[in-house]
Parts: structure tokens; C-alpha cells; sequence
């Protein structure tokens, strides 16, 4: 069996702070696509989220799990209009958070999209996150948000398609 490997599609760091990041064209090629996010909130905690192929409609939902050493909580939401990739594991303007979204089978188009996320942030813990886009459309742009306030400068986005 082949070894899978990562190509990286597109990245930005940001120059100044900003509300959102949008990777767009994103070929069909690739089995699947890893999102990675290191970021600072700026003005205060950020719960990231994102959006595919512009989609603002209430198509998405999640569960999630969160953990801090001492204390573990879970929720889930249907209905939403983004998705969130991390809950406890978001950035401050202080503690930068690591995020790493897996979307599965993206550009398939006969089922609905499922990503997998974690996000772990020294200062409030770690975050699993299990999300579903309720559309059958291949993903061709995903929107990363920030929720609350902006991501600061200096915060960088990778996406990368995996190769079989």
C-alpha cells in the first residue's frame, strides 16, 4: 500500500488582524484535506469556525468534547451556520492555540461532508470536535472564522490535500 503524503494547496499568514481567511479554488484531486490554524485571538478569546463554499445557511452541526486536567465537558448543536473547530482549545490574545481540522471525502458528491478537529491551547485545554455540513457539494472554498473578536497577526493557515 501507498504512503500517503501532504501537499501543501495554500497558506497565509496574516500581515495585520482580520475576521476570516478564505482558501478558494480548491482542486478536486486529493482524497482529503487537512486544515491547520496556529493562531492569537485579537481583543480577546476567539472560537474559530468554518464555512464551505460560502455557505451562511443553518447546514451545519457538531459535537464535541472538551478536557483541561481537571474537568470534562461535551455538547452538541444542529442548525448552525458555521462550523466550530475547537471549543476550550482557542486562541487568547495572550495563548496561541493550535488547531487541526481533517475533512473528509470532500470533493465526493453523494454524501454529506464530515471533518474531525482538535485544538489544544496551554491556558484552557483541549478540544475534539465532530462536524457535518449537510450538503452533497464538493468543497471548493472553506472560510476559516473568527467567531469573536479577529485572529492577530502573525496567525498562519495551511490547508494541504492528502495524497494516496
Amino acid at each position: 500500500m501507498p504512503t500517503s503524503t501532504y501537499d501543501l494547496i495554500a497558506s497565509n499568514v496574516l500581515g495585520s488582524s482580520a475576521a476570516s481567511v478564505t482558501f478558494s479554488s480548491i482542486p478536486a484531486t486529493y482524497r482529503d484535506l487537512i486544515l491547520v490554524v496556529n493562531a492569537l485571538g485579537s481583543g480577546g478569546s476567539n472560537f474559530p469556525g468554518i464555512r464551505y463554499n460560502s455557505d451562511s445557511g443553518g447546514n451545519y452541526s457538531w459535537v464535541h468534547a472538551n478536557g483541561d486536567g481537571s474537568l470534562a465537558t461535551s455538547s452538541s448543536q444542529t442548525g448552525q451556520t458555521y462550523a466550530i473547530i475547537t471549543n476550550d482549545g482557542y486562541p487568547t490574545t495572550t495563548t496561541r492555540a493550535v488547531m487541526i481540522t481533517s475533512i473528509m471525502d470532500y470533493s465526493a458528491t453523494d454524501k454529506h461532508k464530515s471533518a474531525l478537529s482538535r485544538g489544544n491551547n496551554a491556558s484552557n485545554g483541549t478540544s475534539m470536535v465532530a462536524t457535518r455540513w449537510a450538503n452533497t457539494a464538493a468543497i471548493t472554498s472553506i472560510e476559516v472564522l473568527a467567531i469573536s473578536n479577529n485572529f492577530a497577526s502573525g496567525s498562519s493557515f495551511y490547508l494541504y490535500g492528502i495524497v494516496s
